[in-house]
């Protein structure tokens, strides 16, 4: 028995590594590859010259503070979680908010009550349709990064797998839960049981629509933890239930 974490491993807290393992086999696979594009002249205009810029993923978030921008007028950003605007202002990026709670819905809140201007949303290829950030009148998209997945990338994530009883999966997208599902038919017996942990309302709300066991976070809080958290609880209840089950015979 195992967990699948689809979240790099060395982004997870080092008590949170040693909590999981202490629990049972924990592999960590990514089941995306994340590339930057090459913007043209006229995207680059675009987001040197908006109002406002608009990052909601950690990927996107790195690119922008790769690139060599020059900024008219130093924009205001918008990011979804403190943790992100933290890397803003150590970058220099000092008018800098995000909302209360970390989810698109009170950050379309959040850019509608703050500007009437130009912003410019920076994502990547596959990011939710009909996501809450469309409600913004002012917001246009440019695309930072692709998120892409090829055959051979499918087949080794197989070969990783094969042979180990997969029963509690973190998924991080809905794009790495389809990709998920299609390596699932390929391994049946390895997931069998599974029950699927994710870290927001799109992907959770995908893999419910498929009559499948999923959790989601209670709260915007650190979700990342909290989840993880989650799951070892879980198995912990498990394995007690287990070693001390309440029904005689």
């Amino acid at each position: 028995m195992a967990f699948l974490i689809t979240y790099p491993k060395e982004k997870v807290a080092p008590e949170l590594q040693a909590q999981l393992a202490q629990l049972t086999t924990t592999l960590y696979i990514l089941l995306r590859e994340l590339v930057a594009t090459q913007l043209n002249p006229a995207e680059v205009d675009q987001v040197q010259t908006a109002a406002g810029i608009v990052i909601t993923s950690q990927f996107a978030l790195h690119v922008f503070l790769s690139r060599n921008w020059h900024f008219a007028t130093p924009p205001d950003c918008f990011v979804l979680s403190q943790k992100m605007a933290s890397r803003l202002l150590a970058n220099g990026y000092h008018q800098v908010s995000y909302p209360a709670e970390e989810n698109q819905a009170n950050l379309a809140q959040l850019l509608t009550a703050s500007t009437s201007e130009a912003l410019v949303w920076l994502t990547g290829n596959r990011h939710v349709k009909h996501n809450r950030l469309e409600t913004v009148a002012n917001l246009s998209q440019i695309t930072l990064y692709k998120n892409s997945w090829s055959q051979e990338q499918e087949n080794q994530v197989v070969a990783q797998l094969k042979g180990v009883p997969i029963t509690r999966v973190l998924v991080t997208s809905p794009s790495s839960y389809n990709r998920l599902q299609t390596i699932e038919t390929r391994l049946p017996s390895q997931f069998s049981s599974v029950t699927y942990y994710t870290l927001g309302n799109s992907t959770f709300t995908l893999i419910n629509g498929d009559h499948k066991s999923s959790v989601k976070p209670v709260n915007k809080r650190d979700v990342l933890a909290q989840m993880l958290r989650k799951m070892c609880a879980d198995e912990m209840a498990k394995q007690t239930k287990k070693d001390y089950p309440t029904d005689f015979e």
